[in-house]
């Protein structure tokens, strides 16, 4: 071969040799790259940072992180902790969480954006989410998108004079102003009423105003036997205050006796106080309550009732109640806790623990005949 022709033959190799040197460093560089922002500290704090700062909350964990990266980057989470950087409390907590992300939000580029959240044994104190809450800015909040939901397992909620436990959580998707549904179970405490709940609820635009529907079944923890009952909500609520509102014009109870049966419109508000409120119908005279004397009896359905508590969450002040049907009229106030001990106590007074009025137009007592009843009942317990 001449000379000449064994030129071009060594140019084109150096060439060669060139691009393919200039491949391995890129790729060298791209998996420094990605190795550095896969490095488990330091993609863990960057997803908090962004999601901290999104929330405007301190998001930290304590132990190794862990990821990986089919389907898609997925970060693992030991004992997350999420505290409000204002005070210092801590309101929430994680025993792990998985979550699973794109590369934009890896990256920073663009609106946050989380494919998929799942919590172990998180921990709500809800006094002070509702701190953080009360202070956050008046600048629009936004809701994280979650295109495949969040799940939680195993989880408790405690707020005053309340807990949900066992709490079970399944949230498919949530994107603000978009439809969400969620499913829940969980053992829920009040004061000294406890019981086992399942709900479904739906909201018509994630964010914290919304038309929502709920529908929810469960047992009231009860001796002799538990008591089935079953709870549906239409209505719209508000969290973009201090306070927690619900507003259900369509609000229907209805349970075992002695539980009562219930139809008309609600009203729910959590803040320095809870208000409770409800006016409608009471369907019927549980059997298990004390008789109703004659003529009154005779047609023990579909009561006016109306019943109002503003007090502390726990509901052991007094709450005032209602309750007509054509001439007959009941004013009263009693406390839940009391009124409870008294319908299970075998030996109990014959006359309950409240403050009450009642007018009639006729009584028969045991053959005796009264018009133009008025009775009042004192009771210092019950007095607001």
């Amino acid at each position: 071969m001449s000379p000449s022709a064994a030129e071009p033959k060594k140019g084109r190799g150096r060439r060669r040799l060139i691009v393919l040197s200039m491949l391995a460093l890129l790729l060298l560089v791209g998996w420094w790259w990605v190795d550095r922002q896969l490095e488990p500290h330091r993609l863990a704090s960057t997803v908090l940072s962004q999601l901290g700062e999104s929330l405007q909350l301190e998001l930290t964990f304590e132990g190794e992180p862990e990821y990986a990266l089919r389907p898609e980057p997925r970060l693992l989470l030991p004992n997350l902790r999420v505290r409000d950087p204002a005070n210092g409390r801590v309101f929430l907590t994680a025993k792990r969480a998985e979550v699973s992300l794109p590369w934009s939000t890896i990256t920073g580029d663009g609106a946050l954006v989380i494919t998929r959240v799942e919590l172990d044994q998180p921990a709500l104190d809800v006094p002070g989410l509702m701190q953080w809450n009360a202070r956050r800015p008046p600048a629009p909040f936004e809701l994280p998108t979650l295109t495949k939901g969040i799940e939680v397992h195993d989880g408790t909620v405690r707020g005053d004079g309340y807990s949900l436990t066992s709490l079970e959580l399944v949230l498919p998707r949530l994107q603000s102003g978009l439809p969400a549904a969620v499913t829940a179970s969980a053992h829920v405490v009040a004061s000294d009423v406890a019981a086992d709940l399942q709900l479904n609820a739906t909201v018509a635009k994630a964010g914290l105003v919304s038309p929502v529907e709920l529908q929810a079944r469960g047992t009231l923890d009860r001796k002799p036997k538990a008591l089935p009952f079953e709870l549906r909500i239409r209505g719209r609520y508000r969290a973009d205050t201090p306070a927690f509102e619900l507003d259900a014009p369509e609000f229907f109870l209805s349970g075992e006796s002695p539980l009562p049966k219930l139809d008309g419109k609600a009203r729910f508000v959590t803040g320095d106080k809870l208000t409770l409120s409800f006016d409608g119908r009471l369907k019927e005279w549980a059997a298990a309550w004390p008789a109703l004397p004659a003529p009154l009896n005779e047609d023990a359905k579909d009561f006016s009732l109306r019943l109002v508590y503003t007090g502390k969450p726990d509901l052991s002040d007094p709450l005032s109640l209602k309750l007509e049907k054509k001439d007959t009229k009941l004013d009263a106030n009693l406390r839940v806790a009391q009124m409870q001990a008294w319908a299970t106590h075998e030996n109990a007074s014959p006359l309950p623990p409240l403050n009450a009025r009642l007018t009639t137009p006729e009584l028969d007592l045991d053959g005796i005949v009264l018009e133009g009843v008025e009775v009042e009942i004192r009771d210092v317990a019950p007095t607001p």
